[in-house]
């Protein structure tokens, strides 16, 4: 008796801990309207909680092991927020820099990499320092390029947010400007962008600090496992907490960046001699560059933009006046993303730094700068730690703007319903725990490599920009107010920009990975479609035709199957006859000959006519021994004389009280609703009965 007490004591205490509204009295037997109190005893068919406890039930235990989960999700998560707390969750330019800029700023830790990997061929075997610095006056150039582009996308994404406040960014303006396939074709590739953000942050991050921690370079798989479950839990726990956490490595990164041009440029002062700085006659001179090898480079290179789009996907979550912010945050993510690529690019020519697959530029830079020992080595740590953090949290991004996306998508009845609704710390918890999902399924398959997640990223990305350029041509054009025709020109070099990097990320690694995408971007919006119109279809079949009289006093018919006569069919029984009129019970027999058939219709009839119910009795012989089948026969030949809606069939169901008591029953009553639920629409009820022992 102790033990029991014992046991609802602690559950007490679990419930005040988490806050919740629970009397401290417990010795009260009456609980109030709407506490958890008079939750629980329905939960126990009717039986007061207090009582339940004392007797000893096992769902007690059950109820420990719920409010045991409930409570390690508070300490991960954080206690629930009400609706009206969605001002704290939103976020200003500061932490917005924390929140929805990591993927872009991060992209600059692997971008000159991208670049110089297709040089790489160009390079070759020499080892003249002057030749290489010309060769990687090629990369230059396409960071010039880039970061014109960069400006330009700025330019549409800030007429995206002004004329998409509620967020949708590619998408919404595909949707409405261009049309339906443009609108899903582009939230395709976002997703697909999305998702790969994820796996190729996480995986960048991982091989930043791998060469400066030997262990995690070894369990680089697990590693990301890790820190992409762990990024899910801050991201559960609300936009603005996720910024708290974020903020500082974000801002020391940039700071890192920042030290490393500085330092590259008081070296350049101090030892002129040993830098080289290409000239047009020595780029000219250059052997085995050729234009599409550029566009290549170029291609690569524009992985940098990465993220840019997520800002206008993600609106909402700024505080008032949300458009203002996010443009404000979007001139200020543009200009630092090209200043650190600016660094990043012309310190690695400047010193004739080129691609080396295990140890990226950042840490070849920091190394050449800063040394590999003493003090010198300690600050090239804190910056492949902190190029590893901007990695890493640059999965934030994605797990900001994509549950956001698919809510957009969700509203417009493109995505499932359960992605629209916020949980409780007033995040897309649904969103965030499938994105999470399909990103670890691409870590595991491609092995968290970056070289082979890139090509499917490059071709999302750009497809988007495209597609978010072209919907500013089509809108300038058609609306023609101000300085129209410079802003459609703007957009329109903007648009053959990124659509030539997708379509050169599209040829030339077709065969590395970029045919998923051009194979499951149709597909996805294929299935877009479908969902939309099953939507349409529902509101269709749901709509009420008023012109119907509403007849309350229908002749209906509700059936009671029954094995035998026991406590479990006598409840559902006793139920029926309380809340319906027309009642008839039903019952199955079988047996190895037609005599044991006849003796078990004798044997449930002689029961039936003890039991006096004033019921009738239908037993059907079953010879195929197939209980489910025979009164799923009886139900079709019911629907003969009465409507699916007038049918009720009420199943007498008994729980047990140890889980492998389950294992030790058929499934006859749930196998019977399960197909009566979903072919013959007929309704359907459970009447449960709790076995004591």
């Amino acid at each position: 008796m102790r033990r029991r007490s014992d046991k609802l004591s602690g559950i007490v205490k679990a419930f005040r801990f988490l806050d919740i509204d629970f009397d401290s009295n417990v010795e009260k037997k009456s609980f109030p309207q709407g506490s958890i109190r008079s939750t629980l005893s329905l939960c126990f068919a009717g039986k007061p909680f207090l009582n339940a406890a004392s007797a000893g039930y096992s769902t007690i235990d059950i109820w420990g092991i719920c409010i045991l989960a409930t409570t390690l999700k508070r300490l991960l998560i954080g206690r629930p927020l009400k609706t009206r707390e969605s001002g704290h969750s939103k976020i200003g330019v500061l932490k917005g820099m924390a929140v929805m800029t990591p993927d872009a700023l991060s992209s600059v830790a692997y971008a000159t990499d991208q670049m110089e990997l297709i040089l790489a061929s160009v390079v070759g075997a020499t080892s003249a320092k002057a030749y290489i610095s010309d060769v990687l006056g090629f990369s230059m150039l396409g960071t010039f390029i880039i970061v014109a582009l960069a400006f330009l996308l700025y330019l549409a994404y800030r007429g995206i947010i002004h004329e998409y406040p509620r967020g949708g960014g590619a998408y919404a303006i595909g949707l409405h400007d261009l049309g339906k396939f443009w609108g899903l074709s582009a939230a395709s590739t976002l997703i697909v962008g999305y998702t790969l953000t994820v796996a190729v942050s996480i995986a960048a991050g991982i091989d930043a600090i791998g060469p400066v921690v030997p262990f995690i370079g070894h369990h680089k798989l697990l590693a990301n496992v890790i820190l992409t479950l762990i990024i899910m839990v801050i991201n559960l726990r609300g936009t603005s907490e996720s910024a708290n956490v974020f903020v500082p490595f974000t801002y020391i990164f940039i700071g890192c960046i920042i030290a490393l041009g500085v330092t590259a440029v008081v070296r350049a002062i101090q030892n002129p001699a040993a830098i080289h700085v290409p000239s047009l006659a020595g780029m000219h001179a250059v052997q085995g560059m050729s234009l599409f090898l550029f566009l290549r480079m170029f291609a690569n290179g524009c992985s940098a933009l990465t993220g840019v789009e997520a800002v206008s996907n993600s609106v909402p979550i700024f505080k008032a006046p949300s458009p203002l912010r996010a443009q404000r945050l979007l001139l200020t993510l543009v200009i630092t993303l090209s200043l650190l690529f600016l660094i990043v690019s012309g310190t690695a020519m400047l010193h004739g730094l080129t691609y080396n697959p295990d140890v990226p530029l950042i840490n070849q830079e920091s190394m050449v700068l800063f040394g590999t020992h003493g003090l010198g080595y300690i600050i090239t740590v804190i910056i492949s730690v902190s190029t590893m953090c901007i990695l890493a949290i640059a999965a934030n991004t994605a797990f900001t703007g994509c549950p956001a996306l698919w809510s957009s998508m969700a509203r417009d009845g493109f995505m499932p319903r359960w992605l629209l609704h916020k949980g409780d710390r007033l995040v897309y918890s649904n969103g965030i725990v499938f994105l999470t999902l399909i990103s670890l399924a691409l870590t595991i398959g491609f092995h968290a490599r970056v070289n082979e997640l890139m090509p499917l990223y490059g071709v999302s990305v750009f497809y988007t920009f495209s597609v978010s350029q072209l919907g500013m041509v089509v809108r300038t054009i058609r609306r023609r107010e101000g300085k129209w025709l410079t802003r459609a020109i703007g957009s329109a070099c903007g648009l053959a920009l990124t659509a030539g990097a997708c379509l050169i990320f599209g040829i030339t690694r077709f065969t590395s990975g970029a045919w998923l995408v051009i194979v499951c971007v149709p597909l996805m919006v294929i299935t877009f479609s479908k969902i939309q119109r099953h939507y349409q279809q529902v509101r269709e079949d749901l709509k009420y035709d008023f012109s119907r009289p509403l007849k309350p006093d229908r002749d209906t018919i509700t059936l009671v199957p029954i094995a035998s006569i026991n406590k479990s069919s006598v409840h559902a029984l006793e139920y029926a006859l309380a809340n319906f009129k027309h009642v008839v019970a039903v019952s199955v027999v079988s047996g190895n000959s037609p005599e044991e058939e006849l003796e078990a219709e004798k044997k449930i009839r002689a029961q039936w006519d003890k039991l006096n119910a004033g019921v009738r009795l239908v037993v059907i012989h079953s010879q195929y021994r197939s209980v489910a089948r025979r009164i799923q026969r009886f139900v079709e030949l019911e629907l003969d004389f009465y409507d699916p809606e007038d049918i009720t069939v009420v199943v007498p169901q008994f729980i047990t009280k140890r889980w492998w008591h389950k294992l030790l029953h058929n499934k006859t009553g749930s196998v019977l609703m399960a197909w009566l639920v979903l072919n013959k629409s007929v309704k359907v009820l459970a009447v449960p009965y709790r076995l004591p022992r």
